[in-house]
């Protein structure tokens, strides 16, 4: 019994060697997944000279260190890249936003008029764009507009209509010319077929009187000192930059004392929310009715925040851009 009972022991122990001497590359690889686990992806592999599933583990252990060094440098070389246009559009954002007035009140030495704007994109940076300034003495030239399209190709056509905006509209007070030579210009060599849609008014900063075209652009409303909130009348010119040869009407509006105008982007009426429910044009008439006294900076505070809940925590899906006038009345 004693002998029997001392040749099992042994040929446990045996086999309890062999095993161990099996499993010795299995503490190996364990040690190499630990080495690549911390970055080290030229983790020294156990030596297999068998022909099984230990040189199988080998073989896939080794593809797979391969396949992570090749996908961590490809890794650093897209963010590299990655990090170098992000930086590159901050750039752009800040050239961008750099060309629109953000200095309010604008004019405090005209009493006759205020105004307040805001501009928020969408992403880095968009196609939205508003711009005010003097023409002469007593008419003040104010604009709107929305290029078709998205991020940097949306956001050059941004700068190029604005720039021509400023070089055209100098001693000019009729908005149907400004906005033709703008089409023309816009319109040559366009083979991208952008286009933007365009609201632009000029005021009479004594009298009250604007003189207005609007180039396929939403319906500014017209917010009077009465209390009536309404949009004005569509027109049916066509957004610039689609066809050199259309010719554009002005129309023209006389503001009473402490009536308003409110331009926006479709960005506001039509910024959603998780349930993909658009903010509306109801729900802006009535946000506006509901401040129709404020000033216009509250005025577009009040729309933006309106807005802000309305979509919740939903991503903004595109620019938000907005511009308030008020005519206080003449000198006297």
């Amino acid at each position: 019994y004693e002998m029997v009972r001392s040749d099992w022991s042994s040929d446990v122990c045996s086999s309890d060697l062999i095993v161990a001497e099996q499993l010795r590359p299995l503490a190996k690889f364990a040690k190499s997944a630990r080495e690549v686990a911390t970055g080290n992806f030229d983790a020294a592999l156990p030596e297999i000279t068998t022909d099984d599933e230990m040189k199988d583990l080998h073989d896939s252990f080794a593809h797979m260190q391969g396949d992570l060094k090749n996908y961590i440098a490809d890794l650093k070389d897209t963010t590299s890249a990655k990090e170098k246009i992000e930086s590159e559009l901050r750039i752009a954002r800040e050239i961008q936003m750099g060309m629109i007035p953000k200095i309010f009140p604008p004019f405090p030495n005209l009493s006759q008029i205020d105004l307040y704007a805001m501009l928020e994109p969408a992403k880095e940076v968009g196609g939205d764009l508003y711009d005010f300034f003097m023409i002469d003495d007593n008419h003040l030239c104010f604009a709107i507009g929305d290029v078709s399209g998205k991020g940097v190709p949306a956001s050059l056509f941004m700068a190029v209509t604005r720039t021509l905006l400023r070089s055209v509209a100098p001693n000019q007070t009729s908005p149907a010319y400004i906005v033709d030579k703008l089409n023309k210009a816009l319109s040559s060599g366009n083979d991208s077929n952008m286009f933007v849609t365009f609201f632009i008014g000029i005021i009479n900063t004594d009298s009250g009187i604007v003189k207005y075209t609007n180039a396929g652009h939403n319906p500014p409303v017209w917010i009077s000192a009465s209390g009536k909130v309404e949009f004005l009348p569509v027109t049916k010119d066509i957004p610039i930059g689609l066809f050199d040869d259309f010719q554009y009407q002005e129309r023209e509006l006389v503001l009473k004392s402490k009536d308003k105008l409110y331009l926006y982007t479709d960005g506001v009426t039509e910024a959603e929310n998780a349930s993909e429910v658009l903010y509306s044009e109801k729900k802006l008439i009535n946000c506006l009715s509901i401040y129709l006294r404020s000033h216009p900076r509250e005025l577009i505070q009040q729309v933006a925040m309106d807005v802000a809940v309305h979509v919740g925590d939903f991503p903004q899906s595109d620019d938000l851009t907005m511009l308030s006038i008020i005519y206080n009345g003449d000198k006297a």
